[in-house]
């Protein structure tokens, strides 16, 4: 076995064969890259990610962050680690060459975070909040905030940080109570709390940048009143020179299941009244300000949930084939043989394989087509794009987390007794993925987005056009021999999914969204499994023909010579592995949405008669 991260192999499969990210180099902003230099980068980041962040991994689970008076400090094994990270130009690659970029196409830069985050999570938060930062920094500053944070947040100097939530607002993002109080220099006083702000303080960086929500004193009240604001740390001279602290003071971190490398702030903003903030954006706008960050992390945050999913994955593969115990079933006596050869362990290989392979290309199908519609001229094009990103966002954050949070578990029990001792990574695996089903927006906040805007979104068209693309795929593997049941059985789960959204959609519109609400985190379980289904679908059609191709030129007409050839040429292995992977997810798999589905339709309303005082103590 390769890595123990993520697989590559298949990783190249869906940017070359299913994505066809080569037709990217023919774009202006591309054409200096190649599949050579696609493969330097990749190699670049692997070797690093193996050598550098993963080793250090459980250091900072061991130790974690300290805290002392105002002050956090991160395991010091990180710094170093850290320091080569950005020293490699790891933290904004797809930016342009202007902004110290290497302008790599977003999936190549999703595989290269995904080895980093595989490898050490905690670590990874750091940067990937950092890149964030100056991304909104870049699309909503003046040219003046451009100068000063850009190049500081880019080349890792300063750390970035996204602050929103408080004591009374966390998902209810309207009732910040944070304010901000124009001076007459054009900044602003802020005086407030956040809690939960991941990075919001260390000693990784010189220098910390909040991206603030606030509301300026009189403005109205709810998500309208909100605005943003950069707030540094350490105050930042309009010549990029350090100036006075900005009287932004960190009260404790929080003491967590995982994640203990990433410090997890309370912080208090203006408690001797120097705290000074910058507008960014427009007044009034800072919830539109602050989604465009929300948006790119919550994609991230499902990238974060596969990474682990997939390591734990691939840790479960590597036990299950070394670890010996039992024999064959059927046989009374013989040798011990290796786990993977009972049933319950290989189907549960098999799922987490399902999973692993399934999301990762969903995620990077959903980042390909950010690239697609940025290079595009064509305002239909556009829009589909922007269509198809809007729908599936919250699929990725949300089934990518849970479905990956699911993939530890399973790699735990996999492991038995081993994986419920520390001494086996699954098991800080398992707690440090579970954050990702509750971070950025609860996977039941991503639900409801789901079903009470994206489906709506352009009175429903945002919806047909990712149907009409599923369609397609469908379509074009019915002809298949072999794959033509799968389509046909994907082609009804997707009438299934229409219909039912259209259900809800008039629950929802009828007075009765109460009740509809209540299943949209089964609604967004089951959409998720359709959408690995049409993945699956896709890269079997692809692998089909691929082996085809190796059978023709071997001259396998019989199938004797082709089972042979697809049991000996790593190929052809690799492409009926895809196959079977493709059958399995849509023959025993996804039959489960129907019962799914049937609950929805039956709509009982057991769940509207359960009063509060029901919940016995």
């Amino acid at each position: 076995m390769g890595n123990k991260l993520i697989d590559l192999k298949d990783a190249r499969f869906i940017i070359y064969d299913q994505l066809k990210i080569t037709d990217l180099f023919d774009c202006e902003r591309f054409a200096d890259h190649s599949e050579e230099t696609i493969e330097m980068a990749i190699k670049a980041a692997e070797k690093l990610a193996v050598n550098e962040y993963y080793p250090i991994n459980s250091v900072g689970d061991q130790t974690g962050v300290a805290y002392d008076k105002g002050k956090v400090r991160v395991p010091e094994e990180y710094k170093s680690a850290y320091k080569k990270f950005c020293e490699a130009g790891w933290m904004a690659p797809s930016e342009s060459y202007d902004a110290g970029g290497q302008q790599l196409p977003l999936a190549v830069n999703f595989i290269v975070q995904m080895l980093f985050f595989a490898a050490n999570q905690s670590l990874m938060v750091y940067s990937c909040l950092t890149h964030s930062a100056g991304k909104v920094i870049e699309i909503f500053g003046t040219e003046e905030q451009k100068r000063k944070y850009l190049e500081a947040l880019w080349s890792g100097r300063y750390q970035g940080c996204m602050d929103l939530t408080e004591p009374q607002a966390g998902s209810d993002v309207g009732a910040v109570r944070t304010k901000a109080i124009p001076n007459d220099n054009g900044t602003y006083s802020i005086v407030g709390n956040k809690i939960f702000i991941s990075g919001g303080d260390t000693d990784l960086t010189e220098n910390t940048v909040h991206i603030l929500l606030a509301r300026i004193e009189g403005d109205a009240e709810g998500t309208k009143g909100l605005s943003c604001f950069i707030v540094p740390k350490i105050r930042v001279n309009n010549d990029g020179t350090p100036g006075k602290s900005n009287d932004v003071t960190c009260t404790g971190v929080e003491h967590k299941t995982g994640m203990k490398g990433s410090a997890t702030c309370s912080l208090a903003y203006g408690d001797n009244n120097q705290c000074t903030g910058e507008l960014l954006g427009e007044r009034g706008k800072g919830i539109v300000t602050m989604f465009h960050m929300m948006n790119e992390q919550r994609i991230v945050v499902g990238l974060e949930g596969f990474s682990m999913g997939s390591s734990a994955y691939l840790h479960a593969l590597d036990f299950a084939r070394a670890r010996k115990q039992g024999v064959v079933f059927g046989q009374k006596a013989g040798d011990q043989v290796p786990i993977i050869k009972h049933p319950d362990i290989r189907k549960n290989l098999l799922l987490m394989k399902s999973y692993t392979e399934g999301i990762k290309a969903l995620l990077l199908y959903t980042i390909h087509c950010m690239d697609l519609m940025n290079v595009t001229q064509d305002k239909a094009e556009k829009q589909k794009y922007s269509d198809l990103i809007e729908v599936l966002t919250p699929i990725c954050k949300a089934y990518g987390a849970e479905k990956s949070f699911e993939n530890c578990v399973t790699a735990v029990q996999v492991h038995g007794g081993y994986g419920y001792c520390r001494d086996y990574y699954v098991e800080q695996l398992m707690r440090d993925c579970k954050i990702t089903t509750i971070y950025e927006g609860t996977n039941g906040i991503q639900a409801n987005d789901l079903l009470g805007r994206k489906i709506v979104m352009r009175d429903g068209a945002a919806f047909q056009t990712l149907l009409s693309e599923i369609y397609s795929v469908i379509e074009s593997t019915q002809g298949i021999d072999g794959l033509s049941p799968y389509a046909d059985d994907m082609e009804d789960y997707v009438h299934m999914l229409a219909d039912i959204s259209e259900q809800l959609r008039g629950e929802m519109s009828g007075g009765n969204a109460y009740l509809a609400y209540s299943w949209a985190s089964q609604y967004l379980n089951l959409f998720g499994d359709i959408v690995l289904g049409w993945m699956f679908l896709a890269q079997a059609q692809i692998a089909y023909e691929k082996r085809n191709t190796i059978f023709d030129a071997n001259g396998a007409v019989s199938k004797v010579v082709q089972d042979n050839i697809a049991g000996s040429d790593l190929d052809a292995i690799f492409y009926t592995s895809k196959i079977n992977t493709a059958k399995f997810f849509i023959g025993s798999v996804l039959p489960q949405v129907k019962g799914k589905i049937d609950a929805i339709w039956k709509n009982d309303d057991a769940f509207l008669k359960m009063e509060d005082k029901f919940f016995l103590d």
